[in-house]
């Protein structure tokens, strides 16, 4: 009974640009259902795991009447944070076996999860998926809730075996049942208000590499500052004199 979008967010290669956008092609059966809406986008390379217009979109799945907007980022690791500042609920996906299990606790990503995934529990991976579900589980205590009343959890999860969805389905709602209309709603504010600082970094950051006095001198500014022969802070002073007051370097 739910209009199912999802915003799929492609890496680009810093090198071209480019991105391959094939998250649609591993969702075949949803791409196919009447109520359903896949958009992939290439990150631009914007940090932390989402599209640049990653929020924008999401307001229009809304509009169009899609009540459930699941945002897939570009899995980049201890950075994939931009995301919890848009949605929500923010669901980690982690896969047994890859090292140090608890690596993500020391850099922060897994204390801004409400819900924590480990996927692949199935296969040679059933055992290293328990150990991790328990790892995280007694790391989880040590941490702050992100939300008054809520307890994050973990639970294993097998997309090829199709296990663990109606767990994590169930929840879900009971996360939403907890934090009810007026909490998600003061999230959102804040989120609105984070958004537009993130909308004025960016469009200054835009005027500021494109000021006819800045441009032309840029690339030799930033090589002067990588060989040493330019301070970092003066140079950067220097730079925004010349924004704020249209002079020359």
């Amino acid at each position: 009974g739910h209009r199912v979008a999802v915003l799929a967010v492609d890496p680009s290669s810093p090198r071209t640009g480019g991105s391959i956008l094939g998250d649609k092609t591993r969702m075949e059966e949803l791409s196919r259902h009447p109520d359903s809406f896949i958009r992939p986008s290439p990150s631009g390379g914007t940090l932390g795991g989402v599209a640049r217009r990653t929020r924008e979109a999401l307001q229009v799945c809304e509009a169009a009447g899609f009540d459930v907007v699941i945002v897939e980022t570009v899995g980049v690791g201890q950075s994939e944070t931009a995301v919890s500042e848009m949605v929500d609920m923010f669901l980690l996906i982690l896969v047994p076996g890859g090292g140090d299990d608890l690596q993500g606790i020391k850099k922060g990503v897994v204390e801004l999860a409400d819900l924590l995934l480990i996927n692949k529990a199935d296969g040679d991976l059933a055992q290293a998926a328990e150990r991790a579900e328990r790892d995280y589980a007694s790391a989880l205590h040590l941490l702050a809730p992100p939300h008054p009343g809520w307890t994050p959890r973990v639970i294993k999860v097998s997309a090829l075996e199709g296990r663990g969805m109606d767990e994590v389905w169930k929840a879900i709602e009971a996360y939403r049942a907890t934090l009810g209309q007026a909490d998600i709603a003061a999230k959102r504010a804040g989120q609105a208000v984070a958004w537009m600082w993130h909308a004025i970094e960016d469009e200054l950051k835009e005027r500021f590499s494109a000021h006819p006095n800045i441009a032309p001198r840029l690339k030799e500014l930033e090589r002067q500052v990588a060989l040493g022969k330019a301070n970092p802070q003066g140079t950067a002073q220097e730079l925004l004199k010349t924004f704020f007051t249209g002079g020359t370097t």
